[in-house]
C-alpha cells in the first residue's frame, strides 16, 4: 500500500485557518481495477505458458493460500492436510519432496503475512477466470474437509474470491452442497 500525504488546500472560516490533508492510497482495489480493465481491453484471460520461475511463483502463491485455509480455524486436522496433499500432488503434479518443500516455505511466509494480497495478486497475474474458479472450488474442499466450516474459513474463502475477481454469486454456488 502506497500512501502520499500533502497539503492540498487552505481554508479560512471565521478567522481560523484549516489545512486539509488528502491521502492517496493505492491498494488492492486499484490493482483489481487495472486487472479488470486489462481483461476488458483484450488482455489474455485464458491460460498462458509460464516459464519455470513463473510456475514456481504461482505454486508458492497457491500453496500459501491453501495453507491459509488449513490454518484459518486455528486447528490443523489430518483431513485438511490430506486434502491439501491430494490437491498439490494431483492438480499441481508435485512429487512428495517438492510438495514438502513448498509447504515448509509457505509455513514460513504466512507467519509473516498480514493479508492475502500477495498470493492473490500473483494468482491474478497468471491464471485465467476458469482456473481461478477451479482454485476456489479446491479451496472450498479444504474448508469442508473436516465436515464443518468455521466462520473464519468462510470469511477467508469469500475474501480470497473477492480479491481474485470472482462474483459473490459464483462463490455462493461453489459453497452449495451437491445433492446426489
Amino acid at each position: 500500500m502506497i500512501k502520499i500525504r500533502r497539503i492540498k488546500s487552505l481554508s479560512v472560516f471565521t478567522g481560523i485557518v484549516y489545512y486539509q490533508y488528502f491521502t492517496c492510497v493505492i491498494n488492492l482495489s486499484v490493482m483489481n481495477l487495472f486487472h479488470t480493465i486489462k481483461s476488458l481491453l483484450g488482455g489474455q484471460e485464458g491460460p498462458r505458458q509460464l516459464n519455470e520461475d513463473e510456475k514456481e511463483e504461482l505454486n508458492h502463491a497457491i500453496v500459501e493460500l491453501m495453507l491459509e485455509m488449513v490454518k484459518a480455524d486455528f486447528v490443523e486436522l489430518h483431513a485438511e492436510k490430506k486434502a491439501l496433499s491430494g490437491y498439490l500432488s494431483e492438480t499441481l503434479g508435485l512429487p512428495k519432496d517438492a510438495m514438502d518443500a513448498y509447504i515448509e516455505a509457505a509455513e514460513l511466509r504466512i507467519n509473516f503475512s498480514i493479508s492475502l494480497e500477495s498470493q492473490t495478486n500473483v494468482i491474478n497475474n497468471y491464471l485465467g477466470k476458469e482456473q481461478k474458479v477451479d482454485l476456489m472450488n479446491q479451496l472450498w474442499q479444504l474448508a469442508i474437509a473436516d465436515n464443518q466450516v468455521h466462520l473464519l474459513e468462510e470469511n477467508l474463502f469469500y475474501k480470497a474470491g473477492q480479491q481474485l475477481g470472482i462474483k459473490k454469486s459464483q462463490l455462493d454456488e461453489i459453497c452449495q452442497p451437491i445433492d446426489i
